[in-house]
């Protein structure tokens, strides 16, 4: 998960965050709204699905996001250190939320990623050390193949630019490119009317994390002007997807280090990709400007980072509004939406554990309605 921002939390910051967005010549034509909480919309741990659908309903979402999690969908021992004979997964779960949410219209999303099975990594172990990318791409095939024509667009990896997700951090973005020009093929190949998303990058750089655009050129084998540094293959992709978390500042107050992007600044990362582009290192297929998909974002509830109620609401609502005046930016993520127990790790919910609304729900809600 990202790291802090420096803080900046006064009455002109959140008065900023109300009523000081930028204007913008034009806005993202129907920015989706999406929702991501496993433990909710796939294992229903702190609210039954349906009723968590509900929400996403009434909050305008048309997504919804699952982390398809290699060693955890294995069926049999992720442990054993030779592959089973024959490799097979259990995505009944996921089937299921498929189901309720296509019953109201909303889209599911999949990113793809570990922990690898131990038979799948350099250690042995199951986690995210080194995964072999060949059988990577054959999980991929197996998911796509599974969920072809019910959903139309998936992610490769989670936060490769920290090492938690992808290891040793001194090779990830070597690893990323390999898992991801792997992954896009497989994907391609099994399902061609498929979109793919390359990045799903933490937004700051710092301890465990590699800053996401310093990370970018490393996986697009370029210099710091984005140069290319050596003769790369050109990668290809439908979108570039950012979690671009920006706890202890309003959205409207820029952040963060050059090679960082929070949500205040998303052009330092759409002026890496139209160079990037221009050099055909990385690019779409159709050769348009590579949209851009904020698929986590959030403000904390608990901790030091976290923010009084009436400010979250604020900078949440503030958030949407710079993401929907952005003409790059093609969706907003709400990561998370039922509080979970207090010794979970993550807390950035916008509906308490009892499912009643904290004070982000509404004025997240408010914003979506506007848009509409």
């Amino acid at each position: 998960m990202p790291r802090s921002l420096p803080a900046c939390l006064s009455l002109f910051t959140l008065a900023l965050a109300l009523f000081a967005l930028p204007a913008r010549a034009h806005a993202s034509a129907g920015m989706e709204l999406a929702l991501q909480d496993d433990a909710v919309f796939v294992d229903q741990r702190w609210m039954e699905r349906d009723v968590a659908m509900d929400h996403a309903v009434e909050l305008g979402a048309t997504r919804i996001r699952v982390n398809v999690l290699w060693a955890r969908l294995l069926v049999g021992d992720p442990e054993a250190r030779h592959a089973p004979h024959t490799v097979t997964y259990d995505f009944s779960r996921i089937d299921a939320l498929q189901a309720a949410a296509a019953a109201r219209g909303i889209k599911l999303q999949l990113t793809i990623a570990g922990p690898a099975p131990a038979w799948a990594t350099a250690n042995h172990e199951v986690g995210n050390y080194r995964p072999d990318a060949a059988k990577f791409g054959a999980f991929v095939k197996a998911v796509v193949g599974h969920f072809q024509g019910r959903v139309d667009r998936y992610a490769i990896w989670n936060e490769p630019n920290w090492n938690t997700w992808l290891a040793p951090g001194r090779t990830a973005a070597s690893q990323y490119r390999m898992l991801y020009s792997t992954g896009y093929k497989a994907i391609k190949a099994t399902d061609p009317r498929a979109k793919v998303l390359i990045g799903e990058l933490a937004p700051i750089g710092g301890g465990r994390a590699i800053a996401p655009l310093k990370f970018l050129r490393d996986v697009t084998c370029s210099k710091a002007n984005y140069a290319a540094a050596k003769k790369c293959a050109p990668l290809k992709a439908d979108g570039f997807a950012i979690h671009p978390y920006q706890f202890t500042s309003a959205p409207t107050v820029v952040s963060g280090r050059p090679d960082d992007v929070p949500i205040s600044a998303l052009s330092r990362l759409t002026t890496a990709l139209d160079k990037l582009a221009k050099r055909n290192a990385l690019r779409t297929p159709t050769k348009a400007k590579m949209g851009v998909y904020l698929t986590e974002f959030g403000y904390l509830t608990e901790g030091n980072r976290a923010q009084k109620p009436k400010v979250r609401a604020a900078w949440l609502a503030s958030a949407f509004t710079v993401a929907r005046r952005n003409p790059r930016v093609k969706q907003l993520l709400q990561y998370q939406l039922v509080d979970p127990p207090e010794d979970e790790i993550w807390h950035s919910a916008i509906l308490h554990r009892d499912g009643s609304p904290q004070a982000a729900y509404a004025g997240l809600a408010k914003a979506s309605a506007s848009s509409r």
